[in-house]
């Protein structure tokens, strides 16, 4: 295994995808202890990364302005003097491979899936995990490269200030103790489940004495809008665009239980190890689902037609095939082996 002193990871979005590649992050510093660790990444999505000792030093990359000259070539010059001396391109597409090529580095690595002329910049890393969930895939990265992967692990940051700010946002709405988080929105419509399912059951949760806050991004105001008003009891807290991504890790790091389709936030679920209820149906979870532990419950639609390889199906009618009772019954025996 080669002696790697100076390591650029690139993987600048979406939220979910910042996660899956964080496992490859926990091999990397494990196999190269001494190397220093650098991540290229947007900066809506930077407070996902861990500080030292797993990341040294953080590049935010402007992605509007990776078409302009004058930005492209002050970049280069900023990887350029920082002596890159191999980078591992975990995104693999035209974007992040003009960050790995300005990066100066003379090797330029990425995992095997090498999409939109990435291939032109980077060297396919290949495993025997090629057609499994991508954190595997991600992790072949570091085989390939002849480091040992053992196990799973998420370096999740932790906010004690973003902490504080949610605890008290909490307890101004009467929440003291347990709570269950609930996210209705996903990045494509199509992922959703049903605006009036998810307030079904959070009529039924709050009904059951559990307090029950909604959150998700700004984008999804609406949303959480119409199911506070659907569900009319206090016992529903609406917190939809009103945290921060660090106030976001935290209310869900302390949840007693996490439901929600394919979206962002089920991940980070996922990497704190909080018992989750995912509902799937046009994405697959054996690609990009939560991914190593018992803390994972999921429910996929009857109709379901995504596979691995092909993840995502564009059928508007799937996800609403998905009945309230299933994800009570699942929540039910979820909260039995939690008592």
């Amino acid at each position: 295994m080669k002696d790697y002193k100076n390591i650029l990871i690139i993987k600048m979005s979406s939220l979910g995808d910042v996660i899956h590649a964080l496992p490859t992050l926990y091999a990397v510093r494990k196999n190269w202890p001494n190397a220093h660790i650098t991540w290229a990444i947007h900066e809506q999505f930077e407070s996902l990364l861990p500080g030292k000792p797993w990341v040294d030093d953080v590049i935010i990359i402007d992605k509007k302005q990776l078409k302009k000259p004058a930005y492209l070539w002050q970049l280069r010059k900023d990887l350029h003097s920082r002596h890159f001396d191999m980078t591992l391109d975990l995104q693999c597409i035209a974007k992040s491979a003009i960050v790995s090529l300005l990066s100066g580095a003379p090797e330029k690595y990425g995992y095997w899936e090498l999409r939109e002329g990435s291939n032109l910049v980077n060297k396919a890393l290949v495993g025997e995990h090629k057609y499994d969930h991508v954190i595997e895939r991600y992790l072949d990265t570091v085989r390939a490269l002849g480091g040992d992967v053992e196990g799973v692990e998420f370096p999740m940051p932790a906010y004690v200030e973003a902490e504080k700010s949610v605890k008290h946002k909490l307890q101004s709405h009467g929440v003291e103790d347990e709570y269950v988080v609930v996210v209705p929105g996903a990045r494509w419509i199509v992922k959703e489940w049903p605006l009036l399912n998810f307030g079904e059951l959070c009529i039924r949760l709050c009904e059951s004495g559990k307090k029950v806050v909604i959150a998700g991004a700004p984008d999804d105001a609406e949303k959480g809008a119409f199911i506070e008003n659907y569900v009319k009891n206090k016992n529903l807290i609406n917190l939809v665009g009103s945290t921060s991504m660090p106030e976001l890790i935290e209310l869900i790091r302390h949840c007693e239980i996490f439901i929600s389709a394919d979206t962002g936030p089920l991940h980070i679920a996922n990497a704190l190890k909080r018992p989750l209820i995912a509902l799937f149906g046009t994405t697959s979870p054996k690609r990009t689902g939560p991914y190593g532990g018992s803390h994972v419950h999921l429910i996929i639609s009857p109709t379901s037609k995504a596979t691995p390889e092909q993840p995502l199906v564009d059928d508007p009618d799937c996800m609403a095939q998905i009945p309230v009772d299933a994800v009570w019954s699942v929540y039910e025996q979820v909260i039995g082996k939690e008592l």
